[in-house]
Order: structure tokens, then sequence, then C-alpha cells
């Protein structure tokens, strides 16, 4: 593991009985990999109970097993194990009764390299930026909000309307049972720069405002990524939001 990535991850259940988001890291090294470098999973499930924690859990899993001993470069190992996760899940559905047919997840897989970053996302679980005190979404929103945005932006809506419309957060895709018609890849890589903190996250963050996210990341980026992590879920539990979402904030350090 190249020692100037520093990574973790926390997790929060909001007010929720289960925990249906779920995160794995996976070291890359230049013995099987061709460099040193990192994998970083992160999910969000849905399905009812028992169904997205099962979804969260096995598309993470089967990506980086995946992942991790396969060949060829990274968007083709990115694009392949996207595949393998979805099989994955199938194969569990098929499984089990019909209570699970109905499960399915969001996915943001990211690899670090010498070179910057690549990733694969499906669904709305988000990957930000953190550079010279500012934070920026790097990667698509597949569910309704940008959408909305646009509207809004077009003059078919107001904001107040985009802001209570009942589809805002209704998911234009995910890794489920129907087919996969809308992912992103990354296959150029994202250059990043000394100092950067990426944080990718589920939607449970989202209680927290883009200004409430930066202060705290303003306030943390000299601390380790643990640290930042605990201060960003600390921030989302103090709001005290009634029916608080599962929250999973997982962050690498370029240092």
């Amino acid at each position: 593991m190249r020692p100037e990535i520093d990574f973790a991850g926390r997790q929060v259940h909001g007010s929720r009985e289960t925990q249906d988001d779920y995160y794995g890291f996976c070291p890359l090294s230049t013995e099987t990999d061709g460099f040193d470098g990192l994998l970083l999973g992160l999910a969000d499930g849905m399905g009812g109970y028992k169904g997205g924690s099962t979804a969260s859990r096995i598309v993470v899993e089967s990506f980086i097993e995946h992942f991790c001993f396969s060949r060829g470069s990274i968007p083709e190992r990115l694009l392949s194990s996207l595949r393998a996760s979805r099989r994955s899940l199938l194969e569990e559905i098929a499984r089990n009764d019909e209570s699970l047919g109905h499960m399915g997840s969001t996915l943001v897989a990211v690899v670090w390299s010498p070179a910057g970053l690549h990733w694969v996302s499906v669904g709305d679980s988000g990957l930000y930026l953190f550079r010279d005190g500012a934070i920026q979404r790097i990667n698509a929103d597949h569910s309704m909000t940008p959408l909305l945005a646009e509207q809004v932006a077009q003059g078919e809506m107001t904001a107040e309307e985009a802001a209570h419309h009942p589809d805002r957060h209704a998911l234009r895709s995910a890794i489920a049972a129907r087919p996969l018609e809308i992912y992103e890849l990354r296959d150029e890589p994202f250059v990043l720069q000394r100092g950067d903190i990426v944080c990718a996250a589920t939607d449970g963050l989202a209680t927290l405002s883009p200004d409430a996210v930066t202060e705290r990341l303003q306030t943390n980026a000299r601390q380790s990524a643990a640290h930042i992590a605990s201060a960003l879920l600390i921030a989302v539990n103090e709001i005290g939001k009634k029916k608080q979402d599962n929250a999973t904030v997982a962050v690498v350090r370029q240092e």
C-alpha cells in the first residue's frame, strides 16, 4: 500500500432498524495489479427488511472479489466487476423466495492508481472531491434530482416545486433484477493533487447541506481519514432528523 494514501470508512444507522449500506476497501499491489493503489466499493441497498442489507453486501463483496482476480485495464476490470456484481445479486434472488425479488443496490466503486481516479457508479451514491477549500460531486447522480434541477433551470418548474416533488429521490438506475441501462464509467484517469480529499457517501449524508459538509471538511482537512469520516457523521447525528436514513462515508486522503 502506498503510504501517501490514508483511508477509512464510518457508518450510522440513523432511525432505521437495519443497516442497508455496505462498504469495503482492498489495497492493490504492483505484484498482482501492476500498480500500487486502492479499491473502494460503497453501496446503498433497497428491498425492505433483509433485502437491502443483503443486496448491498453482495454487490460490494462480489465486485471487490471479481476486480481483484480479474486482469486487463482498470476500466475493463471495473466494467466486468460491475457485471459480475449484478450476476451475483441475480443468483441470490434465484436462490431465495420472492421476498427478495425486489432487492437492489446503488454502487460507487473507485480505483486510486498513480495516474489518478477511475470509477464506475450506478444510482445516487455520491463521489465527492474536496480541493482548495471547496467540494464538488464528480460522479453522476442517477436519481430524478438532476432532471428536476434541469427543469428548474429551464423555467419549467420552481425550485420549491422541485424540492417537494414526490419523485425527487427516485432512482433512474440500480443494480437489480431489471436490466442495468444507466451507469457511469470513468475510463480516463481523474488526476489528483496533493492534499485532495475524496469522499464516497450514501444519500444519508444529504441530511447535511453542501455548506455544512464543506465546513466540516475545512475544519478537519488536516486530520486522518477516520477522523474526517467520523466528523461528518457526527454532524449528521447532531441534526437529529426524525427519519434519518442510514449514512455511510468512506474517505481517502491524498497526502
